[in-house]
């Protein structure tokens, strides 16, 4: 007996932002940082880098905008500035 699985593939389009952070000095910053975009259904990835104070987001930009997530970014208490897109 065969079982034939199928998937609806939805096509997103999707964008990366580049953010530079202001205080963020240790690996301790990273989940901290994290948590207020980890349940946000629009963002697809997160990449924090503590070493060069960036944070790289893709995300999809029908769902949400650059300023949310600077604004979501901004309630883990460090300052966010977008630089570019990816």
């Amino acid at each position: 007996m065969y079982y034939m699985w199928t998937k609806k593939i939805q096509t997103l389009r999707t964008e990366k932002a580049l953010f530079k952070v202001v205080g963020m000095y240790c690996t301790t910053c990273k989940p901290i940082v994290e948590k207020q975009l980890k349940n946000e259904e629009a963002v697809k990835k997160i990449g924090i880098d503590y070493m060069t104070d960036t944070v790289i987001v893709e995300f999809d930009p029908s769902l949400i905008s650059q300023e949310e997530i600077k604004d979501k970014l901004e309630r883990s208490g460090y300052k966010f500035f977008r630089t570019s897109n990816c």
